[in-house]
């Protein structure tokens, strides 16, 4: 490899793994869950909706009937709604087991390839200079720049590499630190005060699923 490009792919692969890092291998396997339920149609997902659905009419539908005056219909409701919600708890671990499988695999694959990537670059050019820097710079240091093998007097894939990691590392951690109380921030959101209760209704229903 070209020194030049040497320089610039081990930097931008310390960079990606620093995002990586600063996301969260586990929040980014969420995100792509999400997309790929999106974008394949999960069946298993769609179906555990559509009962959370009928779950939900159900109950509304069963608050309407008196338990006393219409007992018989009250109770087939009532049998209907326990079948619901028995396939949609079924469904629910169902989609659980899938969903942990498909985290786990890009958590593994994600790792592989930075890591993978890393040692590969590494390996293969041990013995290569990044770039030369002036001897009576660094005199007393040479030695550990040119680690593990690369010539005298020159910064080896290694310890650039190893650059490379900490600036990107502190970078992530002052935009972390800077962005972080902004998201945060509470925002006002006007809403009608006569919402309330409809929004706490469906935050309720939400929360029982």
């Amino acid at each position: 490899m070209a020194s030049g490009f040497l320089i610039v792919a081990i930097f931008i692969l310390e960079a990606v793994s620093s995002l990586i890092d600063g996301i969260g291998y586990g929040t980014i396997a969420k995100m792509l869950w999400s997309t790929y339920c999106n974008i394949t149609g999960n069946k298993k997902a769609s179906e555990r909706l559509q009962l959370k659905d009928s779950i939900i009419q159900l109950r509304r539908d069963l608050r309407t009937v008196s338990s006393v005056d219409e007992f018989a219909r009250w109770a087939k409701m009532r049998r209907r709604l326990d079948a619901v919600s028995s396939k949609f708890e079924q469904a629910s671990s169902d989609l659980a087991i899938e969903r942990t499988a498909f985290e786990l695999y890009v958590n593994l694959v994600l790792r592989a390839a930075i890591y993978g990537l890393r040692a590969l670059i590494n390996i293969y050019n041990y013995r290569r200079a990044v770039f030369y820097v002036p001897e009576n710079w660094f005199y007393p240091v040479l030695w550990f720049l040119s680690f593990p093998a690369a010539p005298t007097g020159s910064v080896s894939v290694t310890v650039w590499a190893l650059a490379c990691n900490r600036v990107c590392k502190h970078i992530a951690a002052t935009f972390n630190r800077v962005l972080k109380p902004i998201a945060q921030r509470p925002t006002d959101f006007s809403a009608p005060a006569q919402s309330a209760p409809v929004l706490a209704s469906t935050s309720a229903l939400g929360a029982a699923m």
